[in-house]
């Protein structure tokens, strides 16, 4: 089965990226299911964060705020999911919401990191300087509504899907080079084969020796 998913790696590719570019359509033209990517977003985020998180933090008192932060998202989560179902859903929510959990993410990260002596790096550093500077921005520009994000996922669906595409090509290309080289190969096995079997087929007569008497054995059949 291994084997089957990296031969055919191409049309997984293929459907992936068909997939982002439908996405990125239907989120521009209905907004509002921006809501529902939003929410599940978070709730997956959140629930798979749970058991890792918690499980590798020894810290009893960071453990605790984890686990706060991670019901707050599946929480906002749902709400957005639940929001994105009524007929006129709030265009303010959204970048509230969102906002709101970057900025706490943020502040959280600096918490462990200053305040609980918590390990950190440079990447994870300038990620949450970015984050818990984006999430105020968010919150108080109306530049983050459903129709603004839209189109920027949508732009991301096309990149996305460009790049897995163009990957997709890749490995169908390969596929099509390594089918090449065996078929070659198998044809030039076949043509040495039957080259065998027509040189075991013909049987030559063996060639007469031509019989050398000595002179000494002449002689004396000579005088007999």
């Amino acid at each position: 089965m291994k084997n089957f998913f990296k031969k055919y790696l191409f049309v997984f590719e293929w459907i992936g990226a068909a997939i982002l570019l439908a996405v990125g359509i239907v989120v521009v033209a209905t907004p509002d299911i921006f809501l529902y990517i939003a929410g599940l977003v978070l709730i997956i985020f959140g629930l798979f964060r749970l058991y890792p998180l918690l499980k590798t933090t020894k810290d009893r008192l960071m453990m605790s705020i984890y686990l706060v932060e991670i019901l707050l998202n599946v929480v906002v989560g749902v709400f957005l999911v639940i929001e994105g179902g009524k007929d006129n859903p709030s265009e303010s929510l959204l970048r509230y919401t969102v906002g709101g959990i970057l900025w706490l993410r943020g502040l959280l990260y600096f918490f462990a990191t200053v305040m609980r002596k918590e390990s950190t790096d440079h990447v994870k550093f300038w990620t949450h300087i970015g984050i818990i500077t984006l999430g105020p921005i968010i919150v108080f520009t109306n530049f983050f509504n459903q129709k603004n994000l839209a189109w920027i996922l949508f732009v991301f669906a096309i990149l996305s899907a460009l790049v897995i595409a163009f990957d997709g090509y890749k490995n169908y290309k390969n596929y099509r080079y390594e089918w090449l080289a065996k078929e070659e190969t198998k044809k030039a096995i076949k043509k040495k084969q039957e080259a065998i079997e027509e040189e075991s087929k013909e049987d030559p007569l063996p060639k007469k020796e031509d019989v050398v008497i000595p002179e000494e054995e002449k002689g004396e059949e000579i005088r007999a």
